[in-house]
């Protein structure tokens, strides 16, 4: 698929390849990623997920075997405006490195954050299925990335017309520093965000 050229490809009005990929087939066992490497980033995340975020009000683990291991934590906020705010977060994605092309300057790990008035068990499995996207496709994701829910596009969460998630910066400007806190196998994890819900 990649190595079609661009007139030959789908693009967007605008000129932009799209790219589409098959139904998901999740990895068994990549290369390089021992259990004392993934344990040793989940202390890591949790420290720093602690000093950012709080307490975890609830953990939604991973109930398969799947590599990477991708747990969904809630977090209550309050906002400035006086409301709690609820932050999805996952733990898990960032123990591998994605495909990022050679020479790219992008990262290579992630987690993401997610903003919301309340969590929704949809919500935490559209995170943990977007987090293991890029391991299962060998591709790279990142701010300004569109992930459609299919091909063709089926709606999220029984909404009429979302049917694709764009990645943004955090909305919280504390939380777009956590790339300067975070770092593991010697690189800053980067937390794209979908918009609130």
């Amino acid at each position: 698929m990649f190595d079609k050229k661009k007139s030959e490809q789908e693009v967007t009005p605008a000129g932009d390849v799209i790219y589409r990929y098959p139904a998901s087939s999740w990895a068994a066992s990549p290369v390089g990623l021992s259990d004392e490497s993934t344990r040793e980033f989940a202390e890591l995340r949790a420290k720093v997920f602690e000093r950012f975020f709080g307490e975890a009000h609830s953990v939604l683990h991973e109930s398969l075997a799947l590599v990477p291991h991708v747990d969904v934590h809630t977090y209550y906020r309050r906002g400035a405006d006086g409301r709690d705010t609820c932050t999805l977060v996952t733990s898990g994605m960032s123990d591998l490195e994605m495909n990022v092309p050679a020479g790219a300057k992008r990262p290579r790990r992630v987690e993401l954050i997610f903003y919301c008035d309340e969590p929704k068990a949809e919500y935490a499995e559209t995170l943990r299925w977007l987090a293991h996207f890029p391991h299962d496709q060998q591709t790279w994701i990142g701010t300004g990335h569109t992930i459609p829910n299919g091909n063709p596009p089926a709606p999220f969460w029984g909404s009429p017309i979302l049917d694709t998630i764009l990645l943004l910066s955090p909305i919280v400007k504390r939380d777009g520093t956590l790339p300067d806190e975070l770092v593991l196998g010697g690189e800053p994890v980067h937390f794209p965000s979908p918009p609130r819900f």
